[in-house]
């Protein structure tokens, strides 16, 4: 895996958060036409799609997926307006960014399942890397499990996905995809738990799973 330095890690997510709070709702500065040599094109399923010109997916039959790397939104402070034992300590927010990319891979890993196509964890010519990044995440009521406090919300929140999909073998970069999407309304306010809110979160990364399966699908002729 041509894995991000720690650095670089840093840098990108910063990078990535900034393009991708150009999707959000209310944002009226033009959206870029080109990003690090990829080019943008129209895609119906998609908020932003940039590709590298003349690539294809073509040929790749297996999915290599890294880690996701979670990132909440700059302005998104859930402790602001709460008091004593229902503060989020560093844990839960790390608690948050580790039961969302385990709930990526495996949702993930099942759709394109669905498909046809297996995930794999090394490199080889008809693989392709997929390196997930989920920024500005806002989450309307984190449950801290503390017993005898509940919240009810009709929404559980919002993020945003950019992907990078690269060839595994030479690390190239084919495509860089930013999509944001809120969790379904229930239309009424329901108790908000860490079931609920992943419940949530599970139909927005089998939909992204989705359009990358039918990305390769239409590439590969089927």
């Amino acid at each position: 895996m041509h894995a991000l330095t720690p650095n670089r890690r840093v840098f990108f997510i910063v990078v990535i958060s900034c393009v991708a709070a150009l999707v959000m709702p209310g944002f009226a500065v033009g959206q870029p036409a080109e990003w690090d040599g990829l080019v943008r094109r129209s895609n119906p399923s998609v908020d932003m799609l940039f590709v590298l010109p003349e690539a294809s997916l073509a040929g790749y039959k297996r999915v290599r997926l890294a880690p996701l790397q979670v990132a909440f939104h700059r302005d998104w402070n859930p402790n602001a307006t709460r008091r004593g034992a229902n503060r989020l300590s560093s844990a839960d927010f790390e608690r948050i960014r580790s039961t969302l990319a385990q709930a990526f891979a495996t949702t993930a890993a099942a759709e394109l399942a669905r498909g046809g196509y297996t995930v794999v964890t090394e490199a080889g010519e008809d693989v392709l890397d997929v390196t997930p990044f989920i920024v500005n995440l806002v989450i309307t009521a984190p449950d801290t499990q503390t017993p005898g406090v509940s919240t009810f919300t009709a929404n559980a929140g919002q993020m945003t996905l950019v992907a990078e999909l690269l060839d595994s073998e030479t690390g190239q970069v084919l495509a860089r995809v930013v999509d944001h999407q809120r969790a379904r309304s229930s239309g009424t306010f329901q108790l908000t738990t860490n079931v609920s809110n992943l419940g949530a979160a599970r139909p927005i990364i089998a939909r992204w799973a989705s359009i990358l399966r039918s990305e390769l699908d239409a590439a590969n002729g089927r």
